[in-house]
């Protein structure tokens, strides 16, 4: 990891912890798991949709979307929130034409 500068509320933001309205212990990484399966979801219905070469990736409580070249990782994008950067990634694979059906896998959720 490498330091950037950003204003203080941003960096603020982005150091705190994920967290879940639900205080289980579980909690964010069954939110976030669910995230992965609404994307994934997303990209399965009606004909397939290529996502390379575009990844999204969870590290630090950082949501990651980035574009791979030849081996090597670019980063697109940083979200703090799961669920902006599952609609963000949804709609920069598909080129717009899918969107997340949140109402989908509510069990998940604790």
């Amino acid at each position: 990891m490498k330091t950037i500068v950003v204003p203080g509320y941003v960096a603020d933001e982005f150091n705190a912890p994920v967290r879940h309205p639900n205080s289980h212990a579980d909690a964010v990484r069954k939110s976030i798991d669910r995230v992965y399966r609404l994307i994934d979801t997303a990209f399965c219905y009606g004909s397939k949709v290529n996502i390379e070469p575009y990844g999204f990736e969870w590290v630090d409580d950082k949501f990651y979307i980035y574009a791979s070249e030849r081996g090597s990782k670019s980063a697109m994008a940083i979200f703090k929130s799961s669920h902006s950067a599952a609609k963000y990634f949804v709609w920069l694979v598909s080129g717009g034409s899918r969107s997340i059906d949140w109402s989908l896998f509510p069990e998940m959720e604790l």
